[in-house]
């Protein structure tokens, strides 16, 4: 039992270790000259939550979907056992960051989540969507995209407490008033900026919101 528990701990520390560095990783800038860039903010309502919503460049005249330009929206995240949003560029009923990266123009989509954890001693668990969605946003030459605000929230306490039980939920909005001029004060050369959020209520999915529950 107790080699158990052990093997569960050190499998938490690597998950927790993995996903930290992921999130903290610098994504690669595209340099050519014909580059646009994305923007987006990326956090938790009420805590620290790892998440990952992975995006993928659509290669031109190709089917070999692998790319350097692929990323992950996730967060940036401080503390080993304790998970928060570390230095986060705003704070309130949503903690984050603001994300600006230049990309190689092109389209680009986002069609599954992921989030994992455990409970010490008992399970590990990893969850992603069960519901077929599929973001899409384009990088256009010499434009900005703001593809809009991606917020994990816990779902106990909430009306959707029976149906997603302690899973969470996510709201994906358009908060372009917070988020902009954060982006522009990192990036002050950004060019004119196209607003792309996708209502994401049209996938039917009780995990992804534009608004909290009532």
């Amino acid at each position: 039992m107790l080699m158990k528990l052990l093997g569960i701990i050190i499998t938490f520390v690597i998950f927790l270790g993995a996903n930290v560095a992921n999130a903290a990783r610098a994504p690669q800038q595209y340099s050519q000259a014909d580059g646009g860039y994305l923007i987006y903010s990326v956090g938790s309502i009420g805590g620290g939550l790892d998440f990952w919503f992975p995006y993928k460049y659509d290669i031109p005249n190709s089917s070999n979907r692998a790319s350097e330009w692929n990323g992950l929206i996730s967060p940036t995240l401080g503390g080993m056992w304790y998970l928060r949003v570390m230095n986060p560029d705003f704070t309130g009923r949503e903690a984050g960051h603001v994300v600006v990266r230049r990309l190689p123009p092109g389209h680009y989509s986002i069609e599954n989540f992921g989030f994992g954890g455990q409970v010490p001693g008992i399970a590990t668990y990893d969850w992603s969507s069960a519901v077929p969605f599929k973001i899409e946003f384009a990088i256009a030459p010499g434009r900005a995209t703001y593809i809009g605000s991606f917020m994990r929230s816990v779902s106990l306490g909430t009306s959707l407490e029976p149906q997603l039980g302690a899973a969470g939920f996510f709201v994906i909005a358009n908060r372009a008033e917070r988020d902009l001029p954060i982006a522009r004060q990192k990036m002050p050369q950004l060019p004119e900026i196209n607003i792309a959020v996708t209502d994401v209520s049209i996938f039917g999915s009780a995990v992804l919101r534009n608004s909290e529950p009532e």
